[in-house]
């Protein structure tokens, strides 16, 4: 099977063609990046924006879940950026939800 090479977090990775930057990952059990709506077997929108990492180059960070590795690109999940911005992501819906006791 065809694979493509790349580097997440300086650690050269192989992903499979049509595997997304999260689940190259969790294959080689590299890196521990955060989710909240990803889940194996359903569609992938990126929409909670928790899975981020930033990549060499671009000027947005990318939601992995749904970001395909090119040949010799430039991951990083531990970035200042990354996490900073996945922390937020967290803390926001944290202060959204309702007390305790008062959800329906």
């Amino acid at each position: 099977m065809e694979t493509i090479s790349f580097e997440l977090n300086g650690q050269t990775l192989e992903a499979l063609v049509g595997e997304t930057i999260l689940q190259a990952a969790d294959r080689a059990g590299v890196a521990d990046i955060p989710r909240l709506c990803y889940k194996e077997g359903y569609r992938t929108d990126g929409n909670c924006r928790s899975c981020v990492v930033e990549i060499e180059g671009e000027r947005v960070l990318a939601p992995s879940c749904c970001r395909y590795p090119q040949q010799g690109m430039k991951v990083n999940s531990k970035s200042e950026r990354a996490v900073h911005s996945q922390k937020m992501v967290l803390e926001l819906l944290l202060a959204d939800m309702p007390e305790s006791g008062k959800s329906p």
